[in-house]
């Protein structure tokens, strides 16, 4: 949430006469006025990170925080159709410690590399070729598959189930991911070879193109959604986790920030959860007895949830088994006894423990119900994150000048030209042409508000001295008045947009303006 920043200070505010033909002023003291100035300034946040590095920028969501975020209205239907046709089983940790020996490597693996000194090299591509990003991969020579033995390569793609690579440039922040990968000793033509690859370049907000799968079906990165065990030191696992359920529950379509279905047949939207859905634990499960890694885990699941990615087994939760160094060396792995134990670990959870929650931006209030245009106003409400800078505010059909976001539930906007009384609602995401497999087409996006009648706008001139247009004439306004007004003239280059105190519109701000912002300062609440 933002905070209020308190910042105390003296405004010395001078009477100004005008002089002679020369333009210049005359002053004298008038007032000293002592306000406090509340600022709404976002909170910083720390985001998911791998060696130190962020993975994808603040407003991507995966790093969106859904604690607070509503049950979706299909939420019960859609867990009893699970539960129904395969009981309410355990929830299961896809990942475990590394032992050593010639036992499986369980999980999904990722390389770390230096992309400015490692070769790149270009892979043949297969099935999914037209889906796929050829561009050549620093594979670091020592790189480990998802299928792998503990203590070294296992031979045949097919033994390997989806035989994932990943490989992560901390040089350039550019993530290279492959499905069914295999290596050039298994190629007669010695290449290295995958069905499909996908890069993604986490310093922006990267997607595929709609209609386009990646290395998981949802078309989604699967590196930013393991969990990984050189994130229990801090603590706390700053971003949602990726889990499979099967392909008989899943909806044919995909909602952001997935791309890409692989569910034929499954049309049931009312029982069935499409690709890219956001699923949580329950706030209200018990999770203080819990070992510590397991819990950590937990915690994380309540904070930033689960993405749907993949068809596979219900409620399995993707996790590397070990993480590795800048030198893509062995660190640390996780404690079996912990996460998998089945009282006190994450196999101690069902399927009825989980929720499935619903993005979709909600306005709930604006600051002021009416305003003139360009005043500031702002928007109240929840799911304003994780859209990628892609926040629109209609006020009717027109969209506000200006957008900025504060917080979930906050946005400040700049009131556009208008008449009369409309409806203010918030779009996330970009309107795209129509597309019958994206949920919430035309948005490509958590999509748009409902009309609620507490966000209902009114076109009109502020009432006089509300500067900000929050319905209230304060210390707020008070100094964006004197800023004004010690400059007096509305052609001063340095005069704000709009001459702001210009109350009586004679292109100047002063005494006559000041009588009339008095008089409201003294009112206080605008009527």
């Amino acid at each position: 949430m933002a905070g209020s920043l308190p910042i105390n200070g003296v405004f010395p505010v001078f009477k100004k006469t005008r002089r002679g033909g020369d333009g210049k002023y005359a002053r004298s003291r008038l007032l000293v006025a002592s306000v406090s100035l509340f600022i709404l300034a976002p909170t910083a946040s720390v985001l998911a990170q791998l060696l130190g590095t962020n993975l994808f920028p603040s407003d991507n969501p995966w790093n969106q925080s859904i604690a607070n975020a509503p049950v979706a209205a299909n939420s019960a239907a859609v867990m009893n159709n699970i539960v129904s046709a395969y009981g309410n089983n355990r929830f299961h940790p896809d990942f475990g410690e590394v032992t050593g020996g010639t036992s499986d490597l369980y999980g999904v693996p990722f390389n770390v590399v230096h992309g400015n000194t490692t070769p790149k090299i270009s892979v043949v591509l297969g099935i999914y070729a037209s889906q796929s990003d050829p561009q050549p991969c620093p594979i670091p020579a020592n790189a480990v598959l998802e299928g792998d033995y503990q203590n070294g390569p296992r031979f045949g793609v097919n033994a390997r189930g989806d035989s994932h690579l990943l490989v992560w440039d901390a040089d350039t922040n550019i993530l290279y991911e492959f499905y069914r990968a295999s290596r050039p000793s298994e190629n007669g033509d010695g290449k290295w070879h995958a069905d499909s690859q996908a890069v993604w370049d986490l310093n922006v907000n990267s997607f595929r193109p709609r209609g386009w799968t990646s290395a998981d079906a949802a078309g989604l990165p699967i590196l930013t959604g393991l969990a990984r065990p050189d994130e229990l030191a801090s603590g706390v696992i700053r971003h949602p986790l990726r889990f499979t359920l099967q392909n008989a529950v899943i909806l044919n379509k995909y909602i952001y920030p997935g791309s890409h279905v692989a569910n034929p047949g499954n049309n049931n939207a009312a029982i069935q959860p499409p690709m890219g859905s956001r699923f949580r634990l329950k706030a209200s499960v018990n999770i203080s007895n819990m070992y510590p890694q397991s819990k950590i885990v937990a915690q994380a699941m309540k904070d930033y949830g689960l993405i749907l990615a993949d068809n596979g087994s219900n409620f399995f939760v993707t996790g590397a088994s070990y993480s590795v160094d800048a030198n893509n060396a062995f660190t640390v792995t996780w404690d079996d006894d912990d996460i998998q134990d089945s009282v006190r670990g994450l196999k101690s959870l069902r399927y009825a423990d989980f929720e499935m929650v619903d993005l979709t931006p909600i306005v709930t209030g604006l600051s002021a119900s009416s305003g003139a245009p360009g005043s500031s106003l702002t928007v109240i409400g929840q799911n304003f994150s994780g859209s990628c800078g892609n926040l629109s505010v209609l006020f009717g059909s027109t969209p506000a000048t200006n957008v900025t976001f504060v917080d979930d539930g906050h946005l400040l906007v700049t009131v556009p030209a208008g008449s009369g009384a409309v409806d203010v609602r918030v779009r996330s995401g970009i309107v795209t042409p129509a597309e019958t497999q994206n949920i919430k087409s035309p948005i490509f996006g958590y999509g748009i508000s409902a009309i609620e009648p507490d966000a209902q706008f009114t076109f009109g001139a502020a009432c006089p001295g509300d500067l900000n247009g929050d319905s209230m004439v304060d210390d707020s306004d008070f100094v964006i008045f004197a800023g004004a007004y010690d400059l007096l003239d509305c052609a001063d280059p340095s005069m704000p947009a709009g001459c702001p105190g210009d109350l009586n519109d004679d292109g100047f701000v002063d005494d006559a303006d000041f009588v009339v912002f008095a008089n409201a300062y003294n009112a206080l609440v605008c009527l």
